[in-house]
């Protein structure tokens, strides 16, 4: 019995660590997570340059050419377009 036991202890004190690690890694990363406001990203029509604006910073200006900066869009590349057409073929 006292082998069963200690097992038993054994087993118990490694979930729980296993689950304070975790708890700490999560808590870790969201600490840590850099997302980049996609609000502030913007992109030069004439040399191709995505930007971000700086903090308070009105002036949308290409640092490299100096004209107006467009809000940045994520270009198309048809992947979503072919899996929609793909799941709607599956449903017929």
């Amino acid at each position: 019995m006292p082998f069963a036991d200690a097992l038993i202890l054994y087993t118990l004190i490694l979930i729980v660590f296993c689950v304070v690690c975790l708890v700490g890694d999560l808590l870790w990363r969201s600490n840590h997570s850099w997302h980049l406001s996609k609000s502030r990203l913007m992109s030069c029509r004439k040399c191709n340059t995505v930007f971000l604006l700086k903090r308070q910073q009105l002036d949308r200006r290409c640092p490299n050419c100096g004209t107006r900066g467009t809000p940045f869009r994520m270009p198309y590349s048809g992947v979503h377009e072919t899996l929609r057409q793909r799941a709607g073929n599956l449903e017929e």
